[in-house]
């Protein structure tokens, strides 16, 4: 399935955040196919330091096209971007260290895909 800015994704949710959503922003096309999906994910959950969690939106979490698709399910219609999306996407296309991007798949927690992509990067996780 080609994917398009403004199509919104259901996920791999951890049980209980089912409504959580990933939203696709921007589509990145690099030469040799290699494609970065930015996307922004709604309601997704943060464990507060005293242990309880908050629904929190992901303004901008860029993602490789094989990561991207490892993440989700199924295509759940279209969907606004959040404010801040914009002025995200414009930060990370002109950060001087490069355009970089996850390879792990995202699955509710953004500590947790961190957590993995260092793992992955370290060699210690299968990609």
């Amino acid at each position: 399935m080609s994917l398009v800015a403004g199509q919104r994704w259901t996920y791999r949710t951890p049980a209980g955040f089912e409504s959580s959503r990933i939203v696709i922003g921007a589509i990145a096309h690099f030469a040799g196919g290699r494609d970065i999906v930015c996307c922004a994910v709604s309601e997704a959950p943060r464990r507060r330091p005293d242990g309880t969690v908050e629904l929190v939106t992901i303004p901008f979490l860029p993602m490789s096209e094989a990561a991207f698709r490892a993440s989700v399910v199924a295509l759940d219609g279209l969907s606004e971007l959040p404010p801040d999306f914009a002025a995200r996407l414009e930060e990370w296309s002109n950060d001087p260290r490069g355009l970089s991007a996850f390879t792990v798949p995202f699955e509710g927690h953004l500590d947790v895909m961190i957590a993995h992509q260092m793992e992955e990067i370290a060699g210690v996780r299968a990609a």
